[in-house]
C-alpha cells in the first residue's frame, strides 16, 4: 500500500485511473481463465460420466441379448426333449398294445383248463430262495 501511496502522489488522476482499470482488466482475465478452466473440468467430468453410463448400458443389453439366447435355447432344447418323450411314449404304447395282442391271456387260461389244468393245492406249491438273480436253473427233480 505504500508503494501505491507513493506512486498516487506523483501520478494524475487519469493515471490512477488507467492503472486501476488495467488491474480490473488483469484481474477479469484472470478470473475468465480459472472459469473457463473449471468449464473445460466439468465437460471432460460430464463426459467422462456420459462415456462409463454408456459403456455400462451397453454391457446391460449384451448381458441382456445374451441371457435372452440362452432362454431361447433351453425352450428349444425343452422342446425336443418334450418331443422325443412324447415319441417314446408312443413307441412304448405300440409295445404294449403288441404284447398285449400277442398273448391273449384269457384264451390261455380257457384252453389250459380245457387240457386239464386244475389251481394247485396249498400243499402242491414249492417256494425257493433266490439269492444274486431273479431266475434258477433246475439242477435235478424237485421232490414230492
Amino acid at each position: 500500500m505504500r508503494l501505491l501511496d507513493e506512486m498516487a502522489i506523483h501520478m494524475t488522476e487519469d493515471e490512477i485511473d488507467a492503472y486501476y482499470q488495467r488491474l480490473e482488466r488483469e484481474n477479469l482475465q484472470r478470473y475468465y481463465a480459472i472459469r473457463a478452466n473449471r468449464t473445460i473440468k466439468e465437460d471432460r467430468i460430464r463426459l467422462c460420466k456420459l462415456v462409463a453410463v454408456t459403456i455400462l448400458f451397453l454391457v446391460v443389453c449384451i448381458m441382456f441379448l445374451k441371457l435372452n439366447f440362452q432362454v431361447q435355447q433351453q425352450v428349444y432344447r425343452v422342446a425336443v426333449l418334450q418331443k422325443e418323450i412324447d415319441e417314446l411314449r408312443l413307441v412304448n404304447a405300440d409295445a404294449k398294445k403288441r404284447i398285449e395282442d400277442s398273448a391273449d391271456l384269457h384264451a390261455i387260461q380257457e384252453k389250459a383248463v380245457a387240457l386239464g389244468m386244475t389251481y394247485p393245492k396249498q400243499g402242491n406249491i414249492i417256494y425257493y430262495q433266490v439269492v444274486g438273480s431273479d431266475y434258477m436253473y433246475q439242477e435235478c427233480s424237485i421232490p414230492k
